[in-house]
């Protein structure tokens, strides 16, 4: 990137960007033999504290001991990452702690967030048009049974309708897809029928419950799995298990640890597909003012490389979004200090976000190396055309944005615009009830677009035999490999700078590598059809 057009980030900003307000912990997540169990522990101005040990797959016998000897209290455990939570009102709680030879290092938690729906007015139309349409992703208008599904055009562009991967493979019951956000609207009839409340859960302590406040974990979950049932929306694999694992609050923050204890969970479970519309900037190194380890890799760091690593070792392919910043996170500039997480760890199938011409969105983080596929997520700049804005139809209300439910009990603020809320009714003559949709754009669309083309793989090639019960049903690897090798690839744009966004100095975004892989699109576009007729690995 040319120094006049590199970003760069204050760090204190970037402390703040995803990771925005810290979540006041009023709980304590205890891991015990019957699984993840929280409880209520009041906080009085104590800061939260990630701490890694020595041992990848275990605590020490006198953790609890040498954690308050240091002054802390244990709010969650990991033993099977090596970690734990600690509250402390200890300023020196991380010097203390590494005073320990079987501590590896200890930091102050980092908040993590929501990947937020783009609230873009429509007024933006000015901005680059990435170089034109880079089709063979799928064609509009495709054919689907939903009373909303001729708003689809994100599962048309990966073929999922009703000649397309419909008529190949739904997904099955015994494929579970966790979805890691802010709940799930447990009444909401596009999410109910393949909700799996017994094995669903919250980590926030806060909110005990999986019922979604917000909105956002709701429009996900609907993405990956809504049902073919003649109401709303159908997802990209309609018969698969959803699982809500609840790490965000209502308005939308955690800690990164309960991201940890929720893909320890999905491991401990073997579900098949981990999707994660949630990020925060992450330091690459630790507080050395703590005695960290010589300044390290930072503790948050440590665990979520662990908690994913366990996870794909227990058959969990986990997917999570790059970020909506328009920041190239392979930029060894910009990116000197931070890492995109979870998107950017190592085992995540990265997913960046394309708009309704198959380009990169506007908004849409990307990186050499780091973006591994690209999916739909809609895009209200370069709408020019769209269906729907002043061309022959089926028209397209959302102008740019992709369409998915909403949570009745979400929050309204939570609509980037409260003129693109919708509510199919499900009585005779479009009578009540009623139910709420939204359109909505960003990376978090673009996740559980292909978090639900990894079900439909594991749903087609996976082993399912009886005596297969409690393993994994498919390789994390060979999952990946498939959606990689499948993808619809795209070229850079040509030229390959382009502008994203408007301004006397707007932002702009560089595409780097070839057609067969590149920072805006890494392998490509998923296609599910595609995806469900190749020669597994």
């Amino acid at each position: 990137m040319k120094p006049s057009t590199r970003r760069v980030l204050n760090p204190e900003k970037l402390r703040r960007g995803l990771a925005a307000v810290a979540l006041a912990f009023a709980g304590v997540c205890l891991l015990g033999a019957a699984g993840l169990l929280p409880t209520a522990h009041a906080q009085n101005a104590a800061k939260q504290w990630v701490v890694a040990f020595q041992q990848p797959s275990s605590l020490p016998a006198n953790v609890d001991q040498m954690v308050a000897a240091a002054g802390g209290t244990i709010t969650a455990k990991m033993p099977q990452i090596g970690g734990i939570a600690v509250s402390s009102s200890n300023p020196n709680f991380g010097a203390a702690i590494t005073t320990n030879a079987s501590v590896k290092s200890a930091d102050v938690a980092v908040t993590t967030q929501l990947i937020d729906p783009i609230a873009e007015s429509a007024s933006t139309a000015g901005a680059s048009n990435n170089g034109g349409n880079y089709s063979p992703a799928g064609p509009d208008p495709q054919p689907g049974s939903e009373p909303l599904y001729n708003q689809q055009w994100d599962k048309m562009r990966m073929n999922v309708s009703d000649t397309g991967s419909y008529a190949i493979q739904r997904g099955r019951k015994d494929v579970t897809v966790a979805i890691l956000d802010t709940g799930a609207d447990q009444s909401h009839p596009d999410i109910q029928p393949n909700l799996d409340t017994a094995r669903s859960m919250s980590f926030v302590p806060s909110e005990p419950t999986i019922q979604d406040g917000n909105g956002h974990g709701t429009w996900c979950m609907s993405a990956v799995g809504a049902p073919i049932n003649g109401i709303g929306i159908s997802g990209v694999a309609p018969n698969v298990n959803l699982v809500s694992l609840k790490v965000l609050n209502a308005a939308g923050t955690g800690q990164f640890f309960y991201t940890d204890l929720a893909l320890i969970y999905a491991g401990l479970q073997h579900f098949d597909v981990a999707s994660m519309s949630l990020g925060g900037y992450i330091p690459k190194t630790g507080d050395k003012s703590q005695n960290h380890n010589g300044g390290s890799d930072h503790t948050d760091y440590i665990l979520l490389q662990r908690s994913v690593q366990f996870a794909r070792e227990n058959g969990v392919l986990p997917v999570a979004a790059l970020g909506n910043d328009n920041l190239d996170v392979s930029d060894g500039y910009t990116f000197r200090d931070y890492v995109e997480a979870p998107g950017e760890i190592a085992g995540v199938v990265g997913v960046a976000a394309t708009g309704y011409y198959n380009q990169k969105a506007h908004y849409s983080n990307y990186g050499m190396g780091k973006t591994d596929i690209s999916a739909p997520g809609g895009a209200t700049r370069n709408y020019t055309g769209v269906p729907g804005s002043g061309s022959p139809p089926p028209p397209y209300f959302g102008v740019g944005r992709v369409l998915g439910a909403w949570s009745t009990t979400g929050s309204s603020t939570g609509f980037p615009d409260p003129n693109l809320g919708v509510e199919q009714c499900t009585g005779a003559a479009n009578t009540p009830p009623c139910y709420p949709y939204a359109w909505v754009q960003g990376t978090s669309m673009a996740t559980p677009n292909a978090a639900g083309v990894a079900a439909l793989v594991i749903s087609q090639y996976g082993d399912f035999t009886p005596s297969n019960k409690n393993k994994p049903h498919m390789s994390p690897t060979t999952v990946e490999q498939i959606l990689q090798t499948t993808a619809n690839n795209q070229p850079c744009p040509e030229p390959n700078t382009v502008v994203a966004g408007p301004g006397i100095n707007p932002p702009t975004a560089t595409c780097q590598g070839d057609t067969g892989y590149n920072n805006f699109f890494g392998k490509g576009i998923v296609d599910a059809v595609k995806a469900l007729t190749a020669k597994k690995p």
